[in-house]
C-alpha cells in the first residue's frame, strides 16, 4: 500500500492553569498505533508516560476513539480488518472483518457506526460494531484515506488520495454531496472544531485546502512542509505535521497566514488535540516519540517515547472528564 509507506485528543491541569473557568480535569489518554511494532502504546496525556503496550498485529495506522471514550478502534491493514479496543480495560475485546486495505477510520458521534475508508476497493465501508459486521459501503474516490465526521453525524468526509480530491458524503444515504478538487493527494481530513470548515492535508502538494463544509467551496490553499501527513484546528490556529520537512507548521485558521514552523521531531504524521485544546500531540515516525505541544506559546513542552513506527493516524485521543 503505497499510501502507508510514503505518506505515511493534556488533562489534569487546574481550569486556573488553563486560564480557563470550571473544575480541574482528569489525564486525557492517547492510543498512539505503532506500525512496526505492532502495538498500541496507552499514554498518560499529563505525565507523559506510557502506562500500557497493546500487541495488535496486521500493521495497525488509523484510530478512532469514540466521543463518550469507550472504545477505540483500530485499522489493520495486513490484516484487512478492524480492532476494538475496550478503554477502560484497555484490552482488546474483538474484531471486524473488512477485507481489502482499512485505513482512515472514524466513529459516528453516536458511537454507531464506524467509517472506515478502504484503499483497495476506492469506498467508505460502514461497520455495526455490535453486530461486528460491514452493512454498507459508500463510493468515494481512488485510494480514499482520512476520514471525519461532522459532530452532528450527518456528514461525512474521506479524503481521496489518487483522484485528488474530498468526497462529502450523506451519512444517512450514502450519497456524495460533493466532490470537490482540492491538492495534489490529500491524505489527512479534519472538521474544523465548529464544523465550518473542513482540512485536507495535501502530501503531494507541500499544501492544506481549506473546503467551506456548507458550500463545499475551497475558500483557501496554505502552504506548509514537505508532505504533509495531516491537520487540527485548535485556538484558531491550525497545525499540520510535515512528514519530510520533520516540522509542525502554524498556519491562522483561515489557512493563509503562517504563523511558526516548528522543529518537531524526525517524520511527524498523526497529530491531535487534547481537552480545551490547550495542547497538541503529534506522532513521529521515525523518532518513535509521542510530541506535546502549546497550542498558546508554541513550544514543545513534552515527549514520550512509544513504540516503533508510530502513525496514530486520527482522533487518537480519549477525553476523560
Amino acid at each position: 500500500m503505497g499510501g502507508l509507506a510514503t505518506s505515511m485528543r493534556a488533562g489534569a491541569f487546574a481550569a486556573v492553569l488553563l486560564g480557563l473557568a470550571g473544575p480541574a480535569m482528569a489525564g486525557d489518554v492517547a492510543y498512539v498505533t505503532n506500525q512496526e511494532s505492532e502495538d498500541v502504546s496507552v499514554v498518560d496525556l499529563e505525565s507523559m508516560t506510557v502506562t500500557k503496550t497493546i500487541t495488535i498485529g496486521g500493521k495497525p495506522a488509523g484510530i478512532a476513539v469514540t466521543r463518550d471514550g469507550g472504545r477505540a478502534y483500530v485499522s489493520r491493514p495486513e490484516a484487512r480488518a478492524i480492532s476494538i479496543i475496550d478503554t477502560r480495560t484497555n484490552a482488546v475485546i474483538g474484531e471486524i472483518a473488512t477485507g481489502g486495505g482499512p485505513l482512515g477510520i472514524a466513529v459516528h458521534p453516536s458511537g454507531s457506526p464506524v467509517y472506515v475508508a478502504d484503499w483497495y476497493s476506492h469506498s467508505l465501508l460502514v461497520l455495526d460494531p455490535q453486530t461486528r459486521k460491514v452493512v454498507d459501503s459508500f463510493e468515494t474516490g481512488q485510494s480514499p484515506s482520512g476520514v471525519a465526521v461532522s459532530a452532528d453525524g450527518a456528514v461525512v468526509v474521506t479524503a481521496d488520495r489518487d483522484s485528488n480530491q474530498v468526497s462529502f458524503i450523506d451519512t444517512a444515504s450514502g450519497a456524495a454531496i460533493a466532490r470537490v478538487a482540492v491538492g495534489e493527494r490529500p491524505f489527512g481530513v479534519a472538521f474544523s472544531p465548529d464544523g465550518a470548515r473542513v482540512y485536507a492535508a495535501n502530501v503531494g502538494g507541500d499544501s492544506v485546502s481549506v473546503i467551506d463544509a456548507a458550500s463545499h467551496a475551497v475558500i483557501a490553499t496554505g502552504a506548509v512542509g514537505s508532505h504533509p501527513y495531516a491537520a487540527v484546528e485548535t485556538r484558531g490556529k491550525l497545525f499540520v505535521t510535515d512528514q519530510y520537512g520533520g516540522t509542525v507548521t502554524v498556519l491562522g485558521d483561515n489557512g493563509k497566514e503562517r504563523l511558526a514552523q516548528l522543529e518537531s521531531g524526525e517524520y511527524p504524521e498523526g497529530i491531535d488535540v487534547g481537552s480545551y485544546g490547550r495542547f497538541v500531540y503529534v506522532a513521529h515516525w521515525f523518532d518513535n516519540a509521542l510530541t506535546k505541544i502549546d497550542a498558546e506559546t508554541l513550544e514543545i513542552v513534552g515527549s514520550v517515547a512509544v513504540g516503533e513506527g508510530p502513525r496514530a493516524f486520527g482522533e487518537f485521543i480519549r477525553h476523560v472528564p
